[in-house]
This record gives structure tokens, C-alpha cells and sequence, in this order.
């Protein structure tokens, strides 16, 4: 009787550590793209976080991830910033983003953007020299 009580007992703390553990799982397709825009936002707040006065100390990285595969972009960014925490946060945007199309079933065109050959400075912006 007492074994059975336990059992029981240990069935449902069994479950709820489940369900609790599943709960990520559980996001919407909008929460789950709320989050991508959201990491997006700050891997842009890094690039954008310092005037381009010196085209010297820029440089740009591909973004995104298309569900065929390929970026969707460039990304201009100064090489003063810390540049293993932002190209870490573009890996794991684009890791999240492959997911995503992965879970939900995203296509896209599989056009390819130009990849630029140099970034240079725009009165105090980065821009790109194809």
C-alpha cells in the first residue's frame, strides 16, 4: 500500500517535471518569431552601435538563414565592438532561424544576394561597395 502511494507520487512529480520541461515547446509560431525578431534586434544594435568613421574598422558578416538555405543578407559591423559576442549572436540567430523553418515549414525564394566586396563610410554610416 505505502510502495503503491510512493509510486504514485513519484508518477506525477515525474509528469509535472515533464510538462515543465516541454514548455518551450509549446511556444506559438508567433512567440517562437517574436524571439528571432527580438535577437535580431540586438545582434543589430551591436553593429549599429558605433559611427563608421574609419572604413578600415568595419567589415560585414552574412545573416539570417533562407529555408533553402543561404543568408538573406550582409551585415555591416565594427571590428572594435566585441566581435566574438556579435558573431556568436549572428551564429545563433541563424542556427534559431534554421529551426524555425525547420519546425513551422518556412519557404523561401532561394535567390542568392550579392555578397559585397568592401564596406566603406557614409557620413558616419557603413555602407557597402559592390
Amino acid at each position: 500500500m505505502i510502495r503503491t502511494h510512493i509510486l504514485r507520487i513519484f508518477n506525477t512529480l515525474l509528469l509535472l517535471l515533464i510538462s515543465f520541461s516541454c514548455q518551450e515547446d509549446r511556444l506559438s509560431q508567433e512567440q517562437e518569431e517574436q524571439q528571432l525578431e527580438s535577437l535580431f534586434d540586438e545582434i543589430q544594435e551591436m553593429a549599429n552601435s558605433k559611427d563608421c568613421e574609419n572604413a578600415s574598422n568595419w567589415t560585414y558578416t552574412a545573416y539570417v538563414e533562407k529555408a533553402c538555405g543561404g543568408p538573406v543578407g550582409y551585415l555591416a559591423y565594427s571590428t572594435l565592438i566585441d566581435t566574438a559576442c556579435f558573431l556568436d549572436k549572428v551564429d545563433e540567430h541563424r542556427t534559431a532561424q534554421q529551426e524555425f523553418n525547420e519546425k513551422w515549414g518556412i519557404g523561401s525564394d532561394c535567390s542568392v544576394p550579392e555578397e559585397p566586396n568592401d564596406v566603406i563610410c557614409d557620413e558616419g554610416d557603413p555602407a557597402f561597395v559592390y
